[in-house]
């Protein structure tokens, strides 16, 4: 079953807004079902639950839970739910999302070098996954607390037999205190919400921490997670964190351990190289002056996710840790699933593959 590329799930003309309440785009989709003939006896243990595939989506895309009712039915078996904040917060305007320009060439590959490098916007529509690349940049907006209260718990409705949702939560404040406080507030909005497993996300620029990027201070890592770690115990709630790409391996080892000591169950990367993206006309910003960097996703970045995966279970196995991986980046089509869980994932979590092929998960299954 073939989608088409030029028919997103998710309307990139469209604002987040409109996207929440009307998403996902999915008419003419067939669904599949494949609930009623699983095999209980290959369901794999994930931190505690029982999933019948190692499929997911990381966080971003799943903007509620019909988003994630979607998801599900479409072959993925541990959704993430949006990252969430303690209160309603409005994200950037449209544009949100931009087709990038690969300059024509089919697999073209980043490596975390490239890393603040500038590329170039286009209007263009890919014409295969291979050359799917997109800018987005959104601005983590999030729903009221009421709002989440009832939407999660709605979510977690819609799990079946070897299914479960993790949620993803960040902090918001202007001072170190309040941004530890505000961490706190949003993850007891989570547990409140009837979550089962809870993710941290350290991988989208802040002001508080000094590092821009919370998972580049492994103490600050540290400090957050253990608070966390903390809340999560009563409920026996497993916490991920998830990080970024990083130059320093001795920093990226120490990353991982200071997790270890924290508590945390399982690390979670890659999220987006961060790049200028600008229009090849005018070299003018493509997302606003506002927004001179955005993260890249799609086909490009699968290289350097796998070269973290590859590299974050290197320092799992040298460390000697308990840590559990989650790997992301660059899965658009159903073998790149098969690549990260070949390089030591434990779960793979494709999104803007699934954004532009919902059938993605399905096609996996069917050869497995």
């Amino acid at each position: 079953m073939e989608w088409p590329i030029n028919k997103p799930i998710y309307d990139i003309n469209k604002s987040w807004e409109d996207n929440l309440e009307n998403g996902p785009f999915v008419e003419g989709y067939k669904y599949q079902e494949r609930r009623d003939n699983l095999d209980e006896s290959k369901f794999i243990d994930f931190l505690g639950a029982k999933l019948a595939s190692p499929l997911g989506v990381p966080a971003g895309p799943l903007l509620n839970s019909q988003w994630v009712k979607f998801a599900l039915e479409s072959g993925f078996d541990l959704p993430t739910y949006k990252t969430i904040r303690s209160h309603h917060h409005l994200g950037h305007p449209v544009p949100n999302v931009k087709y990038l320009d690969l300059d024509g060439e089919d697999s073209k590959q980043f490596t975390k070098s490239d890393s603040g490098r500038t590329i170039h916007a286009t209007s263009n529509v890919p014409s295969t996954m291979d050359q799917l690349a997109i800018t987005n940049s959104f601005g983590m907006p999030s729903m009221s607390k009421e709002y989440l209260y009832k939407d999660i718990g709605l979510a977690h409705s819609y799990l079946g037999k070897g299914q479960s949702m993790i949620v993803s939560i960040t902090g918001t404040a202007s001072t170190a205190h309040d941004f530890l406080q505000d961490f706190i507030d949003t993850v007891r909005i989570a547990v409140d919400a009837g979550s089962k497993i809870v993710e941290v996300n350290y991988s989208c620029p802040n002001v508080v921490t000094g590092e821009g990027q919370i998972y580049h201070n492994p103490d600050a890592v540290y400090e957050i997670s253990s608070t966390l770690v903390k809340e999560l115990a009563p409920k026996n709630i497993p916490l991920i964190i998830k990080v970024g790409v990083m130059e320093d391996l001795d920093k990226m080892a120490k990353l991982f351990q200071q997790a270890e000591n924290a508590g945390v169950a399982a690390i979670a990367g890659i999220n987006t190289l961060s790049m200028k993206v600008t229009d090849k006309v005018s070299g003018e910003p493509s997302l606003g002056e506002s927004r001179l960097t955005s993260g890249v996703c799609g086909a490009p970045i699968r290289s350097a996710a796998l070269d973290w995966v590859s590299t974050a279970s290197s320092i799992i196995k040298k460390q000697n840790n308990n840590l559990k991986l989650l790997g992301c980046g660059g899965i658009v089509k159903p073998e790149h699933f098969d690549q990260f869980l070949d390089a030591g994932a434990d779960i793979a979590m494709s999104a803007t593959g699934l954004m532009w092929d919902p059938y993605i998960a399905m096609k996996w299954h069917n050869k497995n």
